[in-house]
């Protein structure tokens, strides 16, 4: 399940249901909630009301990160690929592959998005053609989130690190 909650008031707002197995990552805006699950779907939910809007179907394995922005839902999985869907259609833009092992965190900006995964690596990839930009190595174990703002990206890591880029 999914649950919102009232910061304020540490009251439950809502509860959405609808995945076959463990939820391991959400994102959410002002008007959705984006869900990945070890089902292997990825689910649009609209945030005031609940209502499921789309599946996102396409991984073999479990969804480990999700992220979104106005135009594209981009998801990491177990299967080692990274998948941009657009947002309104729910159809996939792109399969992005190069990860050795399960990708388990996922962010993007306008122009790229960055990975980490259980190889041990970052990758930066060009957001538009999917082409890696560059490969981030020094976590001696797996990369379990990533960040990125203008400038930097912020990785951590099974490793007991966190590492700015």
């Amino acid at each position: 399940t999914i649950r919102l909650w009232d910061r304020k008031t540490g009251q439950q707002i809502n509860i959405i249901e609808g995945h076959s197995s463990a939820v391991t990552a959400v994102a959410m805006d002002d008007a959705m909630v984006v869900s990945g699950s070890e089902d292997n779907t990825i689910r649009l939910w609209d945030r005031n009301t609940g209502q499921q809007l789309n599946i996102l179907e396409g991984h073999s394995s479990a969804v480990t990160g999700v992220v979104m922005d106005d135009t594209v839902v981009v998801s990491g999985s177990r299967d080692n690929t990274i998948r941009l869907w657009d947002r309104k259609t729910g159809q996939q833009i792109n399969i992005i592959e190069g990860h050795s092992s399960a990708v388990t965190a996922v962010a993007m900006d306008d122009a790229m998005v960055v990975s980490g995964s259980e190889d041990n690596t970052i990758r930066l990839w060009d957001r538009n053609t999917g082409q890696q930009l560059n490969i981030l190595e020094g976590h001696s174990s797996a990369v379990t989130g990533v960040v990125m703002d203008d400038t930097v990206v912020v990785s951590g890591s099974r490793d007991n690190t966190i590492r700015l880029w």
